[in-house]
């Protein structure tokens, strides 16, 4: 079927097509697709682990008294557990936290996008605050949790902040 340089097809011309290839192409199952998640979210690989690796290296680096109020150092262990629990959880395709000191010697991991506000206080391994809200869901109350051993609670915030 041929159209002419600078002509455009007619709607029937379109259907045509559109049929012909339709008959030819046989239809794909869902499992054709299977592989799809897979690849899609294997493209940016881990890239969240490299920036929240160089954050934490820098405030490694803080001296005590780094905020002028006399807080302690950055502690490895905050920063080393915190890597920890954003493995278990963290997809490539999850946005990547901002990465916050806090004065307690610990580090903040907080999002505050689409619609989510999600803040994970890392005080030192298995010493963490957990709060969460989502204002797409606005009868839902914010969920405020201090998280010592089970850490389940981030998997519906980290899923939705992945799929939104």
């Amino acid at each position: 079927m041929s159209f002419g340089v600078g002509s455009m097809p007619s709607t029937a011309q379109t259907a045509a097509v559109y049929d012909t290839y339709a008959a030819a192409t046989p239809m794909r199952r869902a499992s054709d697709f299977a592989n799809f998640r897979r690849v899609f979210d294997a493209s940016p690989e881990r890239k969240w682990e490299v920036e929240v690796q160089k954050h934490l290296l820098n405030y490694a680096k803080l001296p005590a008294g780094w905020d002028t109020y006399n807080s302690p150092a950055i502690s490895w262990e905050a920063g080393l557990f915190a890597l920890s629990v954003l493995n278990d959880f963290m997809r490539p395709r999850t946005p990547i936290p901002q990465v916050v000191p806090s004065s307690s010697g610990g580090v903040q991991l907080e999002w505050h996008q689409k619609g989510i506000d999600l803040e994970l206080h890392i005080a030192g391994p298995y010493q963490c605050e957990f709060w969460f809200q989502d204002h797409q869901s606005p009868n839902d109350q914010p969920i405020s949790l201090d998280l010592t051993d089970d850490f389940s609670a981030l998997r519906r915030p980290i899923e939705l902040l992945t799929s939104r």
